[in-house]
């Protein structure tokens, strides 16, 4: 058995000629190597859901988590996240809700809530505001933006060598991903193309990528590569007396997730090849699965198991997701998607409470328990080598298409886990609301109070920040954050006039001037 250094990943070489990826093992490098500081490479994961209206009582704590303030143009709250128990389940909210042995204390203490983000412009239908491209009513934006996770996967920053890695970035979605780039890729001067970047749904053309290149023709019904290899790896996590405790454990947790990964998906592997042979398994073949939770859920883990494993291995360290109920037939409720039945007859209705308000709540609990939560525990599964996990060096994000009113972009919720290496502190309730302003709705919003908040390019801001992609890389002429600086177009002055006020006073220049810090608590 041979042990090689290749771009910060090493590649356990069996007898047979097969190679499988593994993480970095700090404590098998030269000594002068071992004796640097160890940074993790960090990992950017975004999911998008559609719609948002989840009223604020169903996506929100309590009022009184809010145990500290200060004053930041307003002011602005937050506390300390604490689970409550229900039967098996560890509770939030009743939206942020998951089973007790996934959502444990420990993994609370890794998220962040953050209320009162608004996007100071009428967004309606929208796939890309969520990530800094508002395409506001599926139209290009006036000035477009690239989404901040292309920004991410062409910095030298965050990429400063690509000798390892597969895909700079991977985009989860059918028609629209919600992730646009440059014209020519990471080419800013060539302008910002108008079509998203495409994207992939099958976790069997994900692990060929991924994990694989190239599927081998005739598999030739040999070995699964784990077992290929295990005596070498026995040798190396048994005999090598250099091998560190928690090199071991790295190891034995990667070895276990790619057996997983093999005995779930039936992955073969060709006579001295290092690319396993085509998957028997793909979540595609889940489908139809209209009204049936179960599969929804289990269409998006079987991408989770795929994309944990590619970025403990390098393979990327961005992944985002946009999910549609229409284009991919869910909606994580036995209701079956039929068009813009969802749409027009749940999202449009949830605000007035009811039995539309109970499904759009219980298709956010389940995304968050079996979509969000999995991804996350996953990560947390996976050792960093610096004494963390792999979630601890990654931000991974839930957003949404709107606020708790369906089109409007009053407190666009934040969902995040892992402090990206330190950069951010966790375990918060954040909320960003001016609760002195309250605004004026309309009909479509119901008994939802609408209220403003902090200007929402200020989270993409920290995103970048909490990456390492300096400010130089993307601050605005005309703020010093991210993304393009909108207003309210005038139809919807009412939101303002109607209390007395407009949007220019609502979203002052102060406001435009501090997007380019990390958000109040954060830092």
């Amino acid at each position: 058995m041979s042990i090689k250094l290749l771009d910060r990943r090493m590649f356990l070489q069996g007898a047979s000629g097969v190679a499988l990826a593994l993480p970095l093992l700090e404590s098998l490098l030269p000594r002068e190597a071992r004796a640097l500081p160890v940074t993790p490479p960090k990992c950017f994961v975004h999911f998008r859901t559609p719609h948002g209206g989840i009223s604020a009582a169903n996506m929100w704590p309590a009022d009184s988590m809010l145990t500290t303030s200060m004053s930041y143009l307003h002011t602005v709250r937050a506390g300390p996240l604490a689970a409550q128990q229900a039967g098996s389940n560890a509770v939030l909210s009743p939206v942020l809700t998951a089973p007790s042995s996934v959502l444990t204390p420990a993994r609370v203490a890794k998220l962040n809530l953050l209320r009162g983000l608004d996007i100071p412009k009428y967004m309606a239908h929208n796939f890309g505001g969520a990530l800094g491209y508002y395409d506001d009513d599926k139209g290009t934006p006036g000035s477009p933006r690239p989404t901040i996770d292309q920004v991410m996967a062409y910095s030298p920053s965050f990429y400063p060598s690509v000798a390892s890695v597969k895909r700079r970035s991977v985009a989860i979605g059918k028609v629209n991903t919600g992730s646009y780039g440059y014209k020519t890729a990471g080419v800013p001067g060539s302008g910002v193309s108008t079509s998203a970047i495409g994207g992939t749904e099958s976790s069997l053309g994900l692990f060929n990528t991924l994990l694989a290149g190239t599927p081998s023709s005739g598999g030739g019904g040999r070995k699964p590569v784990v077992d290929q290899v295990l005596a070498s790896y026995q040798s190396l996590r048994n005999g090598n007396a250099r091998l560190s405790s928690e090199d071991k454990v790295r190891l034995d947790q990667h070895i276990d997730a790619v057996a997983e990964l093999q005995r779930r998906l039936g992955t073969t592997v060709s006579a001295g090849c290092t690319v396993p042979s085509t998957p028997t398994m793909d979540n595609l073949g889940l489908r139809p699965m209209d009204g049936a939770p179960t599969k929804n859920v289990q269409f998006f883990q079987l991408i989770n198991e795929v994309i944990a494993v590619a970025m403990n291995c390098g393979a990327t360290r961005i992944m985002t997701s946009s999910i549609d109920e229409n284009n991919q037939a869910l909606t994580f409720t036995s209701r079956a998607a039929q068009g813009e039945d969802w749409h027009n007859n749940v999202s449009h209705s949830a605000s007035g409470g009811g039995a539309a308000q109970a499904l759009v709540m219980q298709s956010h609990q389940a995304f968050f328990a079996g979509v969000f939560m999995d991804l996350v525990a996953r990560l947390d599964g996976f050792s960093n080598g610096a004494g963390g996990t792999l979630l601890d060096s990654s931000l991974v994000a839930w957003g949404q298409e709107s606020g708790n009113v369906t089109h409007f972009a009053f407190t666009m919720p934040v969902i995040t886990a892992g402090g990206a290496g330190g950069a951010l502190k966790t375990g918060q309730y954040c909320d960003y609301r001016n609760t002195a302003k309250k605004l004026s709705g309309d009909s479509s919003t119901g008994s939802e109070q609408l209220y403003s908040g902090l200007i929402y390019n200020q989270w993409l801001s920290t995103a970048l920040l909490a990456m390492d992609v300096p400010r130089s890389e993307w601050a605005e002429t005309t703020h010093p954050g991210y993304g393009e600086r909108v207003a309210y177009q005038s139809q919807y002055a009412y939101f303002f006039t109607n209390v007395g006020t407009t949007a220019a006073a609502t979203y002052p220049e102060a406001m435009w001037q501090k997007t380019g810090e990390k958000l109040p608590f954060l830092g």
